[in-house]
C-alpha cells in the first residue's frame, strides 16, 4: 500500500475534451465562473459583517453559508484550472485524499447550515414575537458550531475506510478533481463496501435534511394558513422565500448527482457535467437569490451603490 510519498494520481479531466482548444474553452469557463462566485460570496460576507443592520441570526447563517460555498469551489476549481491551463494534472496521494475530504466536508457544512436555517425560519414565522428571545446569539453560535463540527463525521468515516484500501498501480482518475468515488475505484482491492458506505452516507445525508426541510415547512405552512390574510401570506413568503429556493436547489442538485453517479447507462462525461453543475450552481446562485429576495440585503446593496458609485459620479 502506498503511503503518499511515492505515489501520484493523474487527473484526466473530461475525456471528451482533451485537445488544446477544448481545454482553452474549459479554462475560460471555469476561471470566469470561479471569479464570479468569489466576488459574489465575498461581497455578501463583507456586506453582512460591515453592516450592523444585518447582524441578525438569518444573515449570520447566510454569511456562514457563503463561507461554505467559497470552500466548495476553492478546494476544486484552482486545481482544475491548473490542469486545463498548464497541464498540471498530477496530484499526490495525500493531497488527493485531502481534497476529497475537504470537498465532502464543505458540502456537509452547507447542508447542515441550511438545516439550521430551517429552524430559524420556522421560529420567525410560527413565533415571531419570541424570535429575538429564542434565536439568541448564544443559540445561533451553538447551532453554527454544531454545523461546522458535525459535518466532520461523514467525510472522516469515508476517508478512514478509503485509506484502508490498497493502491498499487492504477492511478489515472477520469475527472478533474479527487472525489471519494473516483479514489476508491483506483484501489487494487475490493471496494464494494466503500462504495455502498459512500452511497448510504450520501443519500442518508440528503434524505435526513430533506425530512428536516419538509417537517419545517409543513409547520410553517400550517402556521401561515391560520393567518388567513393576503398580507400574512406575503410576509411569510418574504421571510422564507429565499431559503426555500436555496434548499430546493441544493437538495435536488445533490440528489441528482448521487443518483446519476450510480446509473450504468450514464456516460462518464455526463456524470462529470452533472457534478460540475452541483459544484458551481449553488455557490453561484445563493448570493443572487438572497440578494434579490431579501429586502434588507437589497436595501443594503442599494446603499452601497448609492454611496460608492452614484454619489461620487454625481460629484
Amino acid at each position: 500500500m502506498y503511503n503518499g510519498t511515492d505515489f501520484q494520481f493523474i487527473l484526466l479531466g473530461f475525456s471528451g475534451f482533451q485537445d488544446e482548444e477544448s481545454k482553452s474553452v474549459l479554462s475560460a469557463f471555469f476561471f470566469s465562473v470561479y471569479v464570479l462566485i468569489l466576488l459574489e460570496n465575498v461581497f455578501i460576507i463583507i456586506l453582512i459583517v460591515t453592516n450592523e443592520n444585518l447582524h441578525k441570526p438569518m444573515y449570520v447563517f447566510i454569511c456562514n453559508l457563503a463561507l461554505a460555498d467559497l470552500l466548495i469551489i476553492t478546494v476544486v476549481i484552482p486545481k482544475a484550472l491548473a490542469n486545463f491551463m498548464f497541464n498540471l494534472n498530477t496530484i499526490s496521494f495525500s493531497a488527493c485524499f485531502i481534497q476529497s475530504f475537504t470537498y465532502l466536508y464543505s458540502i456537509s457544512v452547507q447542508l447542515h447550515i441550511l438545516a439550521a436555517m430551517c429552524y430559524d425560519r420556522m421560529v420567525a414565522v410560527c413565533n415571531p414575537l419570541r424570535y429575538v428571545t429564542v434565536m439568541s446569539n448564544k443559540l445561533v453560535n451553538t447551532l453554527l458550531l454544531i454545523c461546522w463540527t458535525a459535518a466532520l463525521v461523514f467525510p472522516l468515516i469515508l476517508m478512514c475506510f478509503a485509506l484502508r484500501l490498497s493502491f498499487c498501480g492504477p492511478n489515472k482518475i477520469p475527472s478533474y478533481y479527487c472525489s471519494h468515488a473516483s479514489i476508491i475505484k483506483m484501489s487494487c482491492t475490493d471496494y464494494t463496501f466503500n462504495s455502498v458506505l459512500g452511497l448510504v452516507f450520501g443519500l442518508g445525508l440528503i434524505i435526513a435534511h430533506t425530512i428536516i426541510f419538509i417537517l419545517s415547512y409543513v409547520t410553517i405552512i400550517a402556521a401561515v394558513l391560520k393567518v388567513k390574510s393576503a398580507d400574512g401570506y406575503m410576509k411569510a413568503f418574504s421571510t422564507c422565500g429565499a431559503h426555500l429556493f436555496v434548499v430546493i436547489t441544493t437538495l435536488l442538485s445533490a440528489a441528482f448527482v448521487y443518483i446519476t453517479s450510480r446509473l450504468p447507462w450514464f456516460s462518464v462525461d455526463a456524470r462529470f457535467i452533472a457534478n460540475t453543475v452541483q459544484i458551481l450552481l449553488c455557490p453561484m446562485l445563493n448570493p443572487i437569490i438572497y440578494s434579490l429576495m431579501t429586502k434588507e440585503i437589497m436595501k443594503s446593496i442599494k446603499k452601497v451603490i448609492q454611496k460608492n458609485i452614484i454619489k461620487p459620479f454625481q460629484e
